[in-house]
């Protein structure tokens, strides 16, 4: 049942009203899209550069060769020595490393430069290194009374065997039958050559 409407109004504001109403909702409705999709983009772009600040700040030549475990990388050492290694295992003071036929052991920072592929990327939140320290390495060197080859602070290098460590290692050198003593400070790599089996 219709009610009569005084003065013939139509009680909603007529056809022209709502169609009115309908096109500032919907005009609304795009611009709200578009200031939806412009704060989307603006975040996206804080959230990018956010991510690039956090792996900045975050990538070290540490965390970058606990990234490189199993991988190819080069080295350029403070002596301006540039190695082609694959990267081993990581220490608290160095990083082991694997040449074509040793295993180096190269104090953290005597490496002042690392060059590793583009897909090599450091992760913080995984870095750990549990491996232990330089002076660890030689204990076990000594414990096995291994042939080594020493590098040391500005570029002197002595081969010899590992007798004993402490505050300073005591190395026996076979061609003199000498007994050098070498501030474990002063030690940069030490390389253990791998023996090769006949082919």
């Amino acid at each position: 049942m219709n009610t009569p409407v005084p003065n013939g109004e139509d009680p909603l504001g007529g056809t022209e009203s709502l169609l009115g109403a309908s096109q500032g909702a919907a005009e609304g409705a795009d611009r709200f899209l578009a200031d939806s999709r412009g704060e989307e983009a603006v975040e996206s772009a804080r959230r990018g550069r956010w991510a690039r600040h956090l792996l900045e700040e975050s990538t070290t030549i540490a965390a970058t060769l606990h990234a490189s475990a199993g991988n190819e990388v080069f080295l350029i050492l403070r002596t301006g020595e540039r190695r082609r290694v694959e990267v081993s295992s990581l220490g608290e003071d160095y990083v082991q490393v694997r040449g074509r036929a040793s295993i180096l052991w190269i104090r953290l920072t005597c490496v002042i430069a690392v060059e590793a592929a583009s897909s090599v990327v450091a992760n913080p939140e995984a870095f750990d290194p549990a491996e232990g320290l330089l002076s660890e390495v030689l204990e076990d060197l000594v414990a096995d009374e291994l042939q080594i080859t020493l590098t040391l602070v500005g570029g002197a290098v002595l081969a010899g065997v590992a007798i004993s460590v402490g505050a300073a290692l005591r190395l026996r050198l076979p061609q003199s039958g000498n007994i050098a003593v070498i501030d474990l400070a002063n030690i940069e790599i030490i390389l253990l050559d791998i023996p090769q089996s006949p082919r």
